[in-house]
């Protein structure tokens, strides 16, 4: 399944300002520093309150009004540069993922409105957006009738009592900063070649079952498990990840109630 233009389009923007990507798995330290100037900040035991605490120290404030929690990662941008706070304490391949995650965030929800409010307002339009001074008449105007945004960016930090995202605004970033970092981190191109034998004599819960008997192709030809098992090996995915992306890759075609009979009674 190809990712859409605005995947690709981003994607190509930031190896074209970092440089060429390195081999698998890729580590997005470097080029998100020389980039995009991310600044990485790996912390233990990473919380809220830990982030507001370093915000502060830097004379800067955390815009969210939310209850301490635990982290995996956090990403504080202003005037087209930032902090990536990192939990020191997950696993490289977690780290890695997350810090994927927050690089696109930065690209979709920071870059990518300046650079349109830069191109359709000039510079001047910058100053609003970065909450500098409130936009004149003539810019609110222009704003609508071009279809930009021109409010200082606010945050998308809102959980509900399971963790999930509270508004549908922050579940769309959400999914969408997914969607951006796995093809930061494994290009869906380069996926699209494994081939259905790769599962072919694994054993599905001891039964003898093929492991992607039940698994969907998506029209590309690729068992769900053979595309997890590569994004693991080769692109260092950690597992949770891995299968949301090999979902994305090979979707699990509509149930078959017949299969289904037959599956449960195997």
């Amino acid at each position: 399944m190809s990712p859409p233009i605005w995947v690709i389009e981003l994607a190509e923007r930031f190896w074209a300002a970092a440089g060429p990507p390195s081999s698998y798995p890729r580590d997005l330290a470097e080029p998100a520093l020389f980039g995009l100037g991310l600044v990485i900040k790996p912390v233990p035991g990473l919380t809220l309150a830990a982030v507001r605490d370093r915000l502060a120290r830097n004379d800067l404030t955390c815009p969210a009004d939310e209850p301490d929690r635990p982290l995996r990662a956090c990403l504080f941008a202003r005037a087209g540069a930032g902090f990536v706070y990192l939990d020191a304490d997950d696993p490289p391949d977690e780290r890695q993922f997350s810090l994927s995650h927050e690089v696109a965030h930065f690209l979709r929800d920071c870059d990518a409105p300046r650079r349109r409010v830069a191109a359709r307002l000039g510079p001047a339009g910058l100053e609003v957006l970065d909450g500098k001074r409130p936009p004149t008449p003539a810019e609110r105007l222009h704003a609508v009738l071009r279809d930009v945004p021109l409010a200082a960016h606010v945050h998308l930090l809102g959980r509900d009592d399971d963790g999930r995202p509270r508004s549908d605004a922050e579940r769309e970033a959400e999914a969408a900063a997914d969607r951006l970092a796995f093809e930061l981190l494994a290009p869906a191109e380069l996926l699209t070649s494994t081939g259905r034998e790769a599962c072919a004599t694994s054993g599905f819960g001891g039964t003898g079952l093929p492991a992607c008997a039940t698994s969907g192709f998506g029209g590309t030809g690729l068992p769900a498990c053979a595309v997890m098992d590569r994004l693991r090996d080769e692109f260092g995915f950690p597992p949770g990840p891995a299968a949301d992306y090999a979902r994305v890759l090979a979707p699990d075609p509509p149930t078959d109630p017949f299969f289904e009979r037959i599956r449960k009674s195997w």
